[in-house]
């Protein structure tokens, strides 16, 4: 037992659970373990990249808590775990915020006491419509005649690729004892997939590294009301391995994927549901898009016995306003996954 001087000392080490209940029903060859990333202590996988990017500036002596206010442009668990650890280590937390935040989010924002900046709809329009390249278009504007700011540029920052690859790496490749056979993560920032995997084949070269891509149609055309990107939260589209709209961010390195796996909205809610109701863990949309993935790759034959690690970026409580708890027996029950 311990007493901790801060959240700041309790980030990673997270879990990884087999779920071998699932793997029974759903007769898999391959045995698939996931990494709850939602034991970090401000929930998601998020918490690793926004500690180490400030950590990191501070090394640099670029920020300190008395002069500088964290400026980030997000409508996910990255404005989350920044407004967390800004609040444990004393700094001001400037956000803007993209289309589509759950109401989670912002009440978790609102605790967190971060300052939501309102920036003009057409420049948010413009990321969607200019790519990634529009985000500092958004940063600019927040940062504009405001002293003492500190962009985190989370799509681009080293700092966020470097959080993965000197810690979540490594507590996969010794969590599993080297055994790790495939790593299945989504793009978003580009940092965790990129950091996991360049470290996972420095270790092995064999270890396959899958992308979670949504499927085109989901993407323009949403199934659940109030998900404006097919329910993929913060998950970028790089489809045929090209990037689309320019949406691929900075830190995303296509050079250590072996694969990209299409998944569906509806594939995504069936794997939540299943691993909710028979495993007693109830996982947010991007982490059951990476596991319906898992489980496509662990019903191939080539996969038998090989073991399969989806990243498990957050729990399904931050999305109960979406009712991501819902079962829509009228899409659901049409799923079968096959290899």
């Amino acid at each position: 037992m311990a007493i901790y001087n801060s959240i700041t000392e309790i980030v990673g080490k997270t879990p990884i659970v087999e779920f071998k209940r699932l793997e029974k029903v759903l007769g898999l060859k391959g045995r698939i373990a996931g990494k709850l990333e939602y034991f970090n202590p401000a929930g998601s996988h998020k918490d690793r990249m926004a500690l180490e990017i400030i950590n990191q500036a501070e090394e640099r002596n670029e920020i300190s808590p008395d002069k500088t206010t964290l400026v980030e442009f997000t409508s996910g668990n990255t404005g989350v775990a920044m407004a967390a650890f800004a609040a444990a280590k004393g700094y001001k937390f400037n956000i803007g915020l993209q289309n589509g935040v759950s109401v989670e989010r912002l009440k978790l924002l609102e605790a967190y006491q971060a300052n939501v900046v309102s920036v003009p709809q057409e420049l948010i329009a413009g990321v969607f419509e200019k790519g990634i390249d529009a985000f500092e278009d958004v940063i600019n504007y927040m940062t504009d005649g405001v002293e003492g700011t500190y962009p985190t540029f989370q799509l681009s920052n080293p700092d966020n690729v470097n959080a993965h690859y000197k810690y979540t790496g490594p507590e996969i490749w010794e969590d599993t004892e080297g055994k790790i056979d495939v790593f299945v993560g989504g793009v978003g920032t580009g940092g965790s997939t990129h950091g996991v995997g360049k470290y996972l084949k420095e270790k092995n070269s064999d270890i396959k590294v899958v992308i979670t891509q949504p499927d085109a149609k989901d993407v323009e055309k949403p199934l659940v009301k109030g998900t404006e990107d097919g329910g993929f939260h913060g998950i970028h589209a790089v489809f045929d391995g090209e990037k689309t709209n320019a949406m691929a961010p900075a830190n995303f390195n296509e050079k250590i994927v072996d694969e990209y796996v299409t998944i569906t909205y509806a594939e995504t809610l069936k794997a939540i549901h299943l691993l909710a109701k028979y495993e007693g863990i109830f996982v947010g949309a991007s982490s059951g898009a990476s596991l319906a993935v898992a489980i496509k790759l662990a019903l191939r034959d080539e996969n038998r016995s090989k073991l399969i690690v989806p990243l498990l970026p957050d729990n399904g409580e931050r999305y109960l306003s979406e009712d991501l708890q819902k079962v829509r027996h009228e899409v659901e029950d049409e799923i079968k996954f096959e290899a």
